[in-house]
């Protein structure tokens, strides 16, 4: 049987996302993840990722749905796992 080509292979995903950019950076500078103002920032993303969610939801319920969005909180090793 021949072997399928799998589209969801690491090797075959682009890598030219927001994070996958953060995670260069970080990488090429590790001194960076124990800066303040860097965890300061990525605790005013949860919250901005909070408020969205919750507009969303709000949104969702004056149209009639029970349907509720969750989104994905970050955290520093989000972007500095390989380092």
């Amino acid at each position: 049987m021949s072997k399928k080509q799998s589209y969801m292979n690491n090797e075959n995903i682009l890598s030219e996302g927001f994070f996958d950019s953060l995670l260069k950076i970080f990488k090429g500078h590790p001194e960076l993840k124990n800066n303040k103002k860097i965890k300061n920032n990525i605790k005013d993303l949860n919250k901005k990722v909070s408020n969205l969610e919750q507009m969303m939801n709000d949104e969702l319920a004056s149209f009639g749905s029970k349907e509720k969005i969750k989104l994905k909180q970050h955290k520093l090793s989000d972007f500095i796992k390989d380092i």
